[in-house]
């Protein structure tokens, strides 16, 4: 067997390991496509030995932590032993999936069973951070700044921090500051990377992005932030290693197959002029400003404070990092969505997706509605502000109805095909419209 699949063996082997053997053996699993495939079958093998009450949970929880799967890890370390190592990976699995509550509780708890205070005190940081209760975190991180002055992971939820307040300038001094007491500090790294990315510092980008690729364990958004960079300056190549990376970890990742078709198409194609008018379609598409889309004032608004001015600057952010920001909550996430959707977007999804047929036949597919002239804004007004009854509300979230604009669109067939949808709703809601001087459609 060869050394390294010796090596990985011996993770389920060993009697006892520490913190650093557990990460120099998540490193080796993702050394190679072939050592990750070799930690896979030792985990799965190990989970049968477990299953049948000969191995140790909180083993295997570590196992699967490793590869990534998260909300396996989890139920395996609620039947583990109780110490440090339990809590704290427990803590970070939890962060991983978004479940901030637990994360924060294990986090306190694994300071309890001996894992280093200050550690666990900035992962906590990340998780209020995370929650929005930017003025807790704010006292919270002042208490350790004498300490904290010479650690990366102070600095980096003093990054965090400023970024949740859109002050980019700052979070980034912070950014770099960290690097340079740790220069491996991925975290830090990411981010930096990730606000030169956006502000069109392309070189200062690249390079973190590189230094992040080195890692065994890359982060997943900079190897596809990066192939995106790579393919626009035709190095498809490096592009395909980036992409290949993702998928041996993550064989079913969406994206990075279909990013990894055109990268693949892009190494032998000729470039004619239909595909350079594709590309100044997908162009012109991403410059449209935000102004444009019928949104409502809060929503509009939120993405001002955002200085997300286009619909390309908008479409580089997924639903985590929109809702990440302070005062944009689901109902204007899905109002978001929505717009999207009806112009066969998605929110993450990469210039090179946008297939300008596609977009075509969207745009032919949502019915002209004609409002009289000076009440264009109207289109734009939530639904929400309409106070209609619950049962009306109800049917109209069921249809993905979010503005005015959306319920225009909408005939009384179809309102009345929805379930628990009778004839007093659609009385009440044709009355609301009629007192703005609107109609359904077809009327």
């Amino acid at each position: 067997m060869p050394e390294a699949a010796v090596e990985l063996s011996s993770f389920y082997d060993a009697p006892e390991i520490d913190v650093a053997e557990i990460e120099s053996f998540a490193d080796q699993a993702y050394a190679t496509a072939r050592a990750r495939e070799r930690f896979e079958e030792l985990t799965n093998a190990y989970r049968t030995k477990v299953e049948a009450g000969q191995g140790d949970p909180l083993r295997l929880a570590l196992g699967l932590h490793i590869l990534g799967r998260y909300s396996d890890a989890l139920e395996r370390f609620k039947e583990s032993r109780d110490n440090k190592f339990r809590r704290y990976y427990a803590a970070q699995a939890a962060l991983a999936l978004g479940r901030l509550d637990d994360a924060a509780r294990n986090f306190e708890l694994a300071v309890d069973r001996g894992w280093d205070a200050f550690e666990c005190e900035m992962q906590g940081l990340v998780v209020q951070i995370r929650a929005g209760d930017l003025a807790a975190a704010e006292k919270r991180i002042a208490k350790h700044e004498r300490a904290g002055q010479e650690r990366a992971e102070w600095h980096y939820v003093r990054g965090l921090l400023a970024e949740q307040r859109h002050a980019r300038t700052e979070a980034l001094e912070h950014y770099e500051k960290a690097l340079a007491l740790n220069p491996d500090h991925a975290p830090s790294m990411f981010r930096a990377a990730w606000i030169y990315d956006i502000s069109g510092e392309d070189e200062q980008a690249v390079g973190l992005y590189e230094r992040l690729a080195t890692q065994p364990r890359a982060h997943i958004n900079a190897l596809l932030n990066l192939a995106v960079i790579y393919e626009d300056r035709g190095k498809f190549e490096h592009a395909r290693q980036c992409l290949l990376r993702v998928l041996a970890a993550y064989p079913n990742h969406t994206r990075a197959r279909l990013f990894l078709k055109d990268v693949e198409s892009s190494r032998t194609m000729v470039i004619d002029d239909s595909v350079e008018r594709k590309a100044a379609t997908r162009s012109r598409l991403l410059e449209t400003p935000i102004s444009e889309f019928e949104l409502s004032v809060r929503a509009r608004n939120c993405l001002k404070k955002m200085r997300i001015n286009t619909l390309g600057d908008l479409m580089k952010l997924t639903e985590a990092e929109l809702l990440a920001f302070k005062n944009l909550g689901e109902a204007s996430l899905n109002e978001i969505k929505a717009v999207l959707v009806k112009r066969g977007l998605q929110l993450g999804q990469s210039p090179e997706e946008i297939d300008p047929a596609v977009l075509a036949q969207a745009a032919a597919s949502v019915p002209k509605v004609n409002v009289p002239p000076g009440r264009e804004s109207l289109l734009a007004k939530p639904v929400s502000e309409l106070e209609l009854s619950v049962r009306a509300r109800r049917c109209l979230q069921r249809l993905n109805v979010v503005t005015v604009g959306d319920l225009l669109r909408k005939t009384e067939s179809d309102l009345l095909a929805t379930r628990n949808f009778g004839q007093t709703s659609l009385s009440e809601i044709k009355g609301r419209l009629a007192e703005m001087g609107l109609h359904l459609l077809g009327k």
